[in-house]
């Protein structure tokens, strides 16, 4: 009902705009002396306007005596003036018909993926369309000019005459602003141009292999990727009086500009990404247009306005429908990887934003989802202030201009709580020289604040917008954080499944995060997403950090349906932990289709001293079928090189081999590994991956992992990482290969499952002595011994096929799937975690569920033991009498125990969170 109601008040507020007031998109004539005062009062919006006006003074100059100079530049069909355009499956054919003016160009490919580079305005050949494309081979030595074939140009063609058209634009808004009409002749003489070229050019039409002709823009292989009608649109709002004057042909402007928006709301991918993406681009096109009744056909303003916002067609969802649907009200996520996330939340602000600002509406409430997905993508966040690369993401910021148009609305509308959280993220980006507000932008000028509201420098963070676990299940995605004072210290790590748009076929897939780099990246996707090194290699499970069953291991990507199953945690969704607490958990457990093999996964950050901490993985992997052949583990790794020892330190001898790859039966994506080297050994093993630093110490993770009959270990260097780009990284890191680390289970991995255990530290840093203990084939024991912490920890890790069996190791008593002690000088322990377990016990602290498997973490300090469960527990303790018990979430409550024999104070409680004093 909300949703009918915001269409009939977009109805009725645009019925009595006039029909001839432009501008309107960014700004109307009445606010103009408003705009100039902005510009007086506030230096990034005046150095905004210099950057814009120095960037068009020199075209605009030239064109004065030379008009031809970039009207040539621009990619239209000159000699040919096709009247038709034909497409091949992603490659442009040919074309048909002559024109009475030169017309549009068409894209030459859909993929990207070029040999050829992109000229400047300046070096482009004028008039290019009989001989083809001029253009720099990129891949050849002296990179040699060239005619080639618009199919081999990627996807060049279009942003060539977008950037012109932006050129345009901002002359337009400069004619607008300074009322120089030399602006206005070179804004229009572009803009008519190309509204001539494509008004006697036709849609495109798929000649054969037809599975992208529903894909296709007016200019492009794909509606989003029209780009052009954003400056087009402007262009025109901006240069209105000044066409009109000029007796500009406004029903052909009109014409072109419809047949864009009908193009963007017939085709496309009305259930992800693109969807917004499409409507963002009508919304431009609706609010050039006069109201509905100026038109023959009764399409205008309102007519585009009503179709993106509460009409459902085939390939366009209406906004209110689809927002609801594939954002996750929980959690406020987007139901694709972490960049294309982003980017819907910016493009949606762009569409609220630009209606609010011609209707004041307060649009934004129709979409309240919105005001939890901005936060919520600092979820995605590691602490060097770059998010997750699961999928097809990359390790990029947070986008400033998200953040600027929240802020925006909410001052607008006295939101000042909401302001001021939005406020101090914003600064954080600025402060880590990921956002400046004085970019070139013209949507800026006119939308953000001047000012932002000062924030206190304790809040300027991202910290305040995160937990320390989150799950969000509509892309199979969690994070656990195990923070630190110094972000160098924190350790952060990520598990992905397969689920939702831009996914990879991955199993259960781990990032890390420690000593202030990505240790265990991601690599995104290929050259393309449809290059041969995206389908067999960067999109498969062996580029992940994952477990491959028989060497085949794979399903569909991109949209993929396999998600995990999240089985434990600790904290919970959304929980912190507190500053006492050391340990989070996870436990995820998938079925992967191609062998019907049940995984497991169980990781968990144990926190030993304010600078370091260690990452215990355990995965556990199985066909149902018993007809294993092998399980690989894969953990890609960053920088140097990879040293294997046996558990006394001392090298192992290994040697090449032709393994892994598609000749010995494994899936192509293993033909991708290079200088392979392998041993067989069955014994616990220690390896450590150097990554060397040119300006600062160096890092190394040291890793653990306990032995098993039929192993193999197996060293590799692994393609690079496409998830990385200038500044995500080290320069030294940049474009290298990875080194990986494989080891091989012969048959089944579930008795015999991988127990790593991750240690990141500075090269001059001391390193903890591991040792596995225990013969219980159902439990696995793991020692961490610090000596220069003066502590050890220990591990344990039960099969949940085993049915709670119980173990003992010395004084410690454990039944369940997971727990860690952790024991300082002297064997007193400092806290017990039980995670997804029944009992845990170090001699007179215990810690037992009265029901099913449960969260418990106990915490001892000087300061008194702070206690959570998840379920009802006895809790023993040593005491020489009873202690005060506070229940933090019920002061009121009183809670008393018992004295047992040789001091144990003995208490029943139920879920929650206690201080024992």
């Amino acid at each position: 009902m909300k949703s009918l109601y915001v269409s009939l008040l977009l109805l009725l507020s645009f019925g009595m705009c006039s029909q001839s007031t432009h501008p309107r998109i960014y700004t109307t004539p009445s606010r103009k002396s408003a705009f100039v005062e902005k510009l007086q009062k506030t230096p990034w919006a005046q150095q905004s306007f210099d950057n814009l006006k120095s960037n068009v003074d020199p075209y605009v100059e030239r064109h004065k005596t030379d008009p031809q100079w970039i009207i040539s530049r621009m990619q239209m069909y000159w000699d040919n003036r096709y009247e038709r355009v034909y497409v091949k499956g992603n490659e442009y054919s040919h074309g048909t018909g002559r024109a009475p003016v030169p017309t549009v160009k068409f894209a030459g490919n859909r993929d990207w993926s070029t040999d050829y580079l992109m000229p400047s305005i300046e070096d482009t050949q004028p008039y290019m369309d009989a001989k083809g494309m001029y253009l720099q081979n990129g891949k050849k030595e002296g990179k040699p000019w060239e005619w080639v074939h618009p199919s081999k140009t990627g996807r060049m063609i279009g942003p060539m005459n977008d950037r012109i058209m932006s050129l345009a634009a901002d002359a337009a808004f400069l004619w607008w602003f300074t009322g120089e009409d030399k602006y206005a002749v070179f804004a229009t003489d572009i803009f008519m141009t190309y509204i001539k070229g494509m008004y006697y050019r036709r849609e495109p039409f798929a000649l054969e292999e037809y599975g992208n002709s529903h894909l296709m823009g007016l200019a492009t292989f794909e509606v989003i990727l029209d780009a052009i009608i954003a400056p087009l649109a402007l262009c025109y709002d901006f240069a209105f009086d000044y066409l009109k004057e000029h007796n500009a042909d406004i029903e052909m402007i009109t014409t072109v500009l419809k047949r864009f928006a009908e193009q963007e709301i017939m085709y496309g991918v009305p259930d992800n990404n693109w969807n917004i993406f499409q409507a963002r681009f009508v919304t431009y096109i609706a609010l050039a247009l006069d109201n509905n009744e100026a038109y023959k056909d009764g399409r205008g303003r309102q007519y585009y306005l009503n179709e993106i916002m509460n009409n459902t067609t085939i390939r366009q969802f209406a906004l209110k429908e689809m927002i609801d649907e594939s954002f996750d009200q929980k959690t406020g996520l987007w139901c694709e990887s972490a960049t294309y996330s982003m980017s819907v939340c910016n493009d949606m602000l762009d569409v609220i934003s630009l209606i609010d600002n011609a209707e004041n509406n307060h649009l934004l409430d129709t979409f309240p989802i919105i005001k939890k997905a901005v936060p919520a993508t600092a979820q995605y966040l590691f602490p060097n202030g770059r998010v997750t690369a699961f999928g097809d993401a990359k390790y990029v910021p947070l986008r400033g201009q998200t953040f600027e148009m929240m802020i925006a609305l909410h001052r607008k509308y006295s939101e000042r709580a909401d302001e001021q959280r939005l406020t101090a993220t914003l600064r954080k980006l600025i402060d880590d020289g990921f956002y400046n507000r004085n970019a070139r932008s013209l949507f800026a000028m006119f939308f953000y604040v001047d000012k932002l509201m000062d924030v206190p420098s304790k809040e300027v963070n991202y910290k305040d917008l995160q937990s320390d676990f989150f799950y969000a299940p509509n892309v199979s995605w969690l994070i656990q954080r195990n923070e630190a004072d110094d972000p160098a210290n924190a350790i952060v790590l990520t598990l992905t499944g397969a689920y939702g748009n831009h996914a990879h076929a991955n199993g259960i897939s781990l990032e890390l995060y420690g000593k202030g780099l990505m240790l265990a990246p991601e690599s995104s996707y290929g050259e393309t997403y449809g290059t041969r090194d995206n389908q067999e290699y960067y999109a498969r499970f062996p580029a992940h950090n994952t477990v491959c069953v028989d060497g085949i291991s794979d399903y569909g990507m991109m949209r993929s349906n396999y998600p995990y199953t999240l089985l434990a945690s600790y904290p919970a969704h959304g929980e912190r932990l507190t500053k006492q607490e050391k340990v989070t958990f996870a436990r995820v457990s998938l079925i992967e289709p191609k062998t019907n093999a049940r995984q497991e996964r169980l990781t968990s950050i144990v926190r030993t001293s304010p600078t370091t901490a260690f990452t215990v993985d355990i995965f556990r992997s199985a066909r149902t079928d018993g007809k294993d052949r092998k399980h690989e583990y894969f953990y890609h790794s960053m920088g140097g090189d990879i040293g294997v020892y046996d558990a006394d330190s001392q090298v192992i001898a290994m040697s090449q081999t032709e393994e892994l790859s598609s000749a010995s039966g494994d899936m192509k994506g293993y033909d991708y590994f290079a200088d392979k080297q392998s041993v067989i050994y069955n014994k616990d093993f220690k390896v450590s991956f150097n990554i060397p630093l040119e300006t600062q110490p160096g890092v190394v993770v040291d890793m653990w992992m306990k032995g098993f009959e039929g192993r193999t270990v197996f060293t590799a260097k692994a393609p690079k990482s496409n998830a990385f780009g200038k500044g995500s990284v080290p320069d030294e890191l940049l474009d290298k290969p990875l080194p990986t680390l494989i080891v091989r289970q012969d048959g089944e991995a579930w008795k015999r499952p991988f127990v790593a255990v991750y240690y990141p530290r500075f090269e001059d840093e001391p390193t903890p002595c591991i040792s596995y203990f225990g013969d219980n084939e159902d439990v696995n024991g793991v020692a961490v011994k610090s000596q220069s912490l003066n502590r050890t920890d220990y591990i344990f890790n039960g099969d949940s096929n085993s049915d709670g069996v119980a173990f003992t190791h010395g004084d410690m008593g454990f039944k369940g799937i997971y727990a860690v002690v952790g024991e300082t000088r002297g064997g007193a322990p400092d806290f017990l975690f039980l995670g997804d377990g029944q009992s845990l016990s170090k001699g007179k602290w215990s810690i037992e569920s009265k029901s099913d498997n449960i969260q418990a973490s106990v915490t001892i300090s000087k300061n008194g033991v702070e206690v959570y469960t998840s379920d009802a527990v006895t809790f023993r303790m040593p005491a020489s009498k009873s202690p005060i018990i506070r229940d933090l979430a019920n002061r009121d409550a009183k809670i008393s125990g018992e004295m047992l024999p040789d001091k144990v104070f003995s208490v029943n409680l139920p879920e929650g969170r206690y201080i024992v004093k």
